[in-house]
């Protein structure tokens, strides 16, 4: 979540998104990552916002960049495999 805070801090701060794109990541990223802020009104030049707001903010856009558990919910059902796949891996790496 740091990363989508350091992008939103600077363009709010008035950095273009051009610049975003060339420091801190691709436009398509970039332009994934601000949606949210546009939609909501905000725009750059506004008065100052903590860190912390537009990490509730950012919390609130991206609820699966908050809570990794979120981002593994397949991971119980792979693990249900992982001795199949210890024995597969471990016929083509033994001599």
């Amino acid at each position: 979540m740091v990363d989508i805070t350091e992008i939103d801090v600077h363009w709010y701060a008035g950095r273009s998104k051009s610049e975003l794109a060339a420091s801190l990541g691709d436009r398509k990223t970039i332009r994934e990552y601000l949606a949210p802020a546009e939609t909501s009104g905000l725009t750059p030049g506004e008065p100052p916002m903590s860190e912390d707001d537009w990490k509730k903010l950012i919390k609130s856009w991206f609820p699966e960049l908050a809570d990794r558990r979120l981002r593994q919910i397949t991971w119980p059902d792979i693990d249900a495999h992982r001795d199949y796949f210890r024995a597969c891996w471990g016929r083509r790496v033994s001599p």
